[in-house]
């Protein structure tokens, strides 16, 4: 059994004192006491190594998650599996899976692992219904023009990805058009009573409406609402279903639970048709209508058509439905995470991400609410290599100064090259999938893979020992989350998931990260819900971060609440770079002259890369090396002296003093005004010179955590044997 391994079992104390020593290291004159502890190899401290355990039928069998504990504990670098059920597993209602559960986190618990339990993922669609009260519905829309003699055929289409609706009910109006997507209202009507036939099938409906030579040149408008067998997220028992499966566990001792890609049943990913349809149900429309004081289906017509001249009912109703939308998956999430802690203990670790399909502009809003930034996580949390600016945007978006962005694939050198890049940025890999078979990508039980990612998860390690500060990030990028969702009046800004598809947001950002700006992105819902704020000395700050200057991205249909920050931002001398015009509000009211005072006072009107300077931030002197961090230090990564087993050399300005060395893997950094280090990791670490003088050497090369208390006494961590290496390390 190797050491790794003893150190996780039975018996700590026993194997802890052979492995490990202490020893005071000095040498001549200047030189500085350490107390040293001697590992081999370094464990983890700090942040978990997070990996998904897929939960199979074979799974379930005592000696296979037995023989796979083992090899999870002692063969690999993850602390803290997440089970996740698969090949027909469920853990609801399932007493072989509930005793397969609580015999893991045993066992587990036996060799020094956490374990976490997704107990739903892919969405609410797994909360079957056959309640009539509590069914989702899709209401769809179709229009068609009436002839001569007021006779028309209206098709109305809107189907979900994986679920068929079992019955359609209708609403039908006429109306004059006055212009595209206006009305004369003196003309609507609603002419369901007059429909003559009513062909359903599930997801699609076809009405034929005869009405007489008076309705000729009308415009006949259909809503049709399709009723699905799953549960409405607004109705209670949605919440009651939802608490039930954390309740069938609470008398296991879990480390964690979690909801992954929570949301609304799927609309089309890939639609054959443009997705114009809109979710609802009775428990959503009333609550609809006790949080915005609107009528659920007057305001779906609004959506679609305004009366002549009022742009701003259409607006509101666009506005208004999807934040309502949106307010569904981030109040279950807010309801899971809280009761976990009630069941589990205020410690239980909040998992996974929400990121569906991880892009603003697809799918996402209809199943997730794109509400990636304020689900209650420790971490900020992702999933298939979301780009970094929008990754460091979660980042400070939550408690923790890490990131996880699960991460999968057939290309085992993928993970190694995305786990040293990311960790310049604190940006761990959560692995997807221990046991995979090859569904979602590489077996990471394989020999082929740990044999790659274990060498560089032992020197992320470092860094996790390290306790960085969060990342260096002067430039915060918002953007106005109600123009991305609403592209009225635009309609070659409509894409085929009805949102604005014009505004190529994630690209202008990529764009100013690539360049050497680091950046975070958050939507304007963190200026809403307040936790945006200004400070006393009139920055940006959120959770503790602060910033040099924003850049915000299409303020049009801004709430009050984003429009008053921006005015108080701009007013006391702010450095804003302002893209896009605002003409009204989230609720339609013109804006124009309150708007025109802010831009007037922005310091860079239009986004443009090349007048970034002029908002005082400057490249990263780092790029392509390594990242700053918020409270002075450094790190810096390097693949390739990793697998060359070949040292990288490096001279980088650290608080004002010039430091020169070498490291393999990880490389990360402290130091006082006067040049005195504060803490430092360092991989296979050679000697490191401080403004040309030598301060710090090993015997031998060998991974090092070095740290100086707040009485000037330092502690390292050593790899190695006791006794086996000495540290020399000059004042």
């Amino acid at each position: 059994m190797t050491i790794k391994g003893k150190l996780r079992g039975v018996g700590l104390a026993t194997m802890f004192t052979a492995a490990a020593a202490f020893c005071v290291a000095q040498a001549g004159s200047g030189a500085t006491h350490i107390k040293v502890e001697y590992q081999s190899p370094i464990p983890n401290q700090n942040f978990p190594e997070l990996v998904y355990w897929f939960v199979t039928p074979q799974t379930l069998a005592p000696a296979q998650y037995q023989k796979d504990i083992q090899h999870i504990a002692h063969d690999t670098k993850f602390t803290f599996p997440f089970l996740t059920a698969r090949k027909g597993v469920s853990f609801l209602n399932n007493p072989a899976a509930h005793a397969a559960v609580a015999g893991i986190v045993k066992d587990a618990h036996e060799n020094g692992l956490r374990i976490g339990v997704t107990l739903l993922g892919g969405g609410s669609g797994a909360a079957k219904t056959s309640v009539a009260a509590d069914e989702q519905t899709v209401i769809a829309n179709g229009e068609a023009i009436l002839d001569a003699q007021g006779n028309g055929t209206v098709e109305a289409n809107a189907v979900l990805r994986s679920v068929k609706a079992t019955h359609t009910v209708l609403l039908a109006y006429v109306f004059r058009k006055t212009g595209p997507g206006e009305y004369d209202p003196a003309t609507l009507m609603n002419v369901t009573a007059k429909v003559k036939s009513i062909s359903p099938q599930p997801g699609r409906l076809v009405v034929t409406l005869k009405l007489g030579p008076g309705y000729a040149g009308y415009t006949a408008f259909v809503l049709a609402t399709n009723w699905y067998p799953v549960m409405d997220m607004f109705s209670p028992a949605f919440k009651s279903w939802l608490r039930n499966t954390i309740d069938q566990y609470r008398d296991v001792p879990l480390d964690g639970t979690a909801l992954d890609e929570f949301g609304y049943v799927r609309i089309p990913m890939n639609p054959t048709t443009p997705w114009r349809g809109h979710l609802a149900g009775r428990a959503f429309g009333e609550r609809f209508r006790a949080v915005t004081g609107m009528e659920l289906t007057r305001t779906l017509f609004d959506t679609r058509y305004a009366p002549e001249g009022h742009p701003e009912v259409r607006i509101r109703a666009i506005d208004q439905y999807l934040a309502f939308l949106r307010s569904g998956p981030l109040d279950e999430e807010h309801d899971f995470y809280n009761y976990s802690r009630q069941v589990f203990g205020d410690k239980n670790f909040a998992g996974i991400h929400d990121t569906f399909h991880n892009h603003l502009t697809n799918d996402e809003a209809w199943a997730t609410g794109i509400d990636w930034w304020t689900i209650p996580r420790q971490y900020g949390m992702s999933d298939e290599d979301l780009s970094l600016p929008l990754r460091m945007g979660l980042l400070v978006s939550h408690r923790g100064n890490m990131m996880y962005d699960q991460f999968y694939g057939w290309d085992i050198h993928r993970f190694a090259v995305k786990a040293m890049k990311d960790a310049r940025f604190d940006a761990r890999i959560h692995y997807h999938g221990y046991n995979d078979t090859g569904r979602w990508g590489v077996n990471l039980a394989s020999q082929a893979f740990l044999s790659q990612l274990n060498p560089v998860e032992q020197k992320i390690r470092l860094l996790n020992r390290f306790n960085p500060a969060a990342p260096e990030l002067p430039l915060l990028v918002a953007f106005g989350m109600p123009r991305l969702l609403n592209w009225y009046p635009d309609q070659s800004a409509r894409n085929v998931f009805d949102i604005n598809g014009s505004l190529h947001i994630e690209k202008k950002v990529l764009a100013i990260w690539n360049a050497g700006y680091r950046c975070a992105v958050v939507p304007s819902d963190l200026i809403n819900n307040g936790s945006l704020k200004l400070n006393a000395h009139d920055r940006p700050v959120l959770n503790g971060h602060t910033f040099r200057a924003i850049v915000y991205l299409y303020p049009e249909y801004a709430k009050q609440s984003t429009l008053h920050f921006l005015g108080e931002y701009t007013r006391r001398g702010g450095a804003l770079m302002l893209e896009g015009n605002a003409t009204r509000d989230f609720n339609g009211v013109p804006i124009r002259s309150e708007f025109a005072k802010i831009a007037a006072r922005a310091r860079v009107r239009g986004f443009s890369m090349d007048k970034l300077p002029e908002l005082d931030v400057q490249k990263s002197p780092l790029d392509g090396i390594g990242g700053e961090l918020e409270d002075g230090s450094i790190i810096l990564t390097d693949l390739n002296s990793l697998e060359r087993s070949q040292p990288k050399t490096f001279t980088v300005e650290v608080n004002g003093h010039s430091f020169r060395g070498a490291y393999v893997g990880v490389f990360a950094l402290k130091a006082a005004n006067d040049g005195t280090i504060e803490k430092l990791a360092c991989g296979e670490c050679r000697p490191l010179r401080r403004d040309g003088r030598e301060i710090l050497s090993l015997s031998t090369p060998a991974d090092l955590v070095l740290k100086r208390n707040s009485k000037g006494q330092y502690n390292a961590v050593l790899q190695g044997l006791p006794g086996s290496n000495a540290i020399t390390l000059l004042r």
